[in-house]
């Protein structure tokens, strides 16, 4: 899970990242708001986990700012032994939660899944098999059964496969892909992940007529949707005789 971290405390940062580490996430840290409200617009981020100041502004302000850039966005706020009424006024603001700063191991990253459960936030689970309507996924073997047929995959493009599945109709960034496919080797070529992308669209038929499309976004990333199957050419038309009825 793409996590981003708002922490002017370096010290701090460091702990934190190593903690959402340890629990699989990766951690994107900002020392400020501005460069995170920079990058958020043109990024993908499942989570915001923010200090009650974020170093240029307070965590209230930019939580209204971060919605306006990703709407939806959870944001666990970090507080120093806040007062009751510092506490109301952050959740009152937006915040998702909120925890006490030096943050705790355990208790972070429990909060944080019970909070990714909350908000249906998708990424693919360590299982050997998984299925997605007609399509089974079978880890073990590097291969996806549908419609009567299994269709082997490459170990990326199995990764890639899933992770477009997990996320049907949601867009995902080339920079979530190359984490989560290539684990961010930054050497990786954009037409790379195109020709793994086209790949996939062929091998696993994504195509209109059998009810899904594999959509690139400009500049963004790539989103798998699933869609109606158009029924033959007057498979849903009455008879000629029977269009119109008149009624008394």
């Amino acid at each position: 899970m793409r996590i981003a971290l708002i922490e002017p405390d370096l010290r701090h940062a460091e702990i934190v990242g190593r903690l959402l580490f340890a629990g699989g996430h990766a951690c994107h840290h900002f020392s400020a708001s501005a460069p995170f409200l920079a990058g958020a617009a043109r990024e993908f981020f499942d989570l915001l986990v923010t200090d009650a100041f974020c170093g240029d502004a307070a965590a209230e302000d930019v939580i209204a700012r971060v919605r306006e850039v990703l709407p939806g966005l959870p944001v666990v706020v970090l507080m120093t032994s806040p007062r009751e009424s510092e506490l109301v006024a952050t959740l009152q603001a937006g915040a998702d939660d909120c925890l006490a700063k030096p943050a705790r191991g355990p208790e972070m990253l429990a909060r944080i899944d019970a909070l990714m459960r909350r908000a249906g936030i998708r990424r693919p689970r360590n299982r050997a098999r998984e299925m997605f309507g007609e399509y089974a996924f079978d880890a073990g073997r590097s291969v996806v059964s549908f419609r009567g047929q299994s269709v082997a995959l490459t170990p990326k493009e199995l990764q890639f496969a899933l992770l477009l599945f997990t996320n049907m109709s949601r867009a995902v960034s080339r920079a979530h892909i190359l984490e989560t496919v290539w684990s961010r080797r930054r050497d990786v070529k954009s037409r790379t992940l195109d020709t793994h992308a086209s790949r996939i669209r062929t091998k696993l038929e994504l195509r209109p007529e059998f009810g899904y499309t594999l959509v690139p976004l400009y500049g963004y990333g790539y989103r798998l949707d699933q869609i109606p199957v158009e029924k033959a050419d007057g498979a849903d038309k009455a008879p000629a005789n029977e269009r119109f009825v008149e009624t008394l």
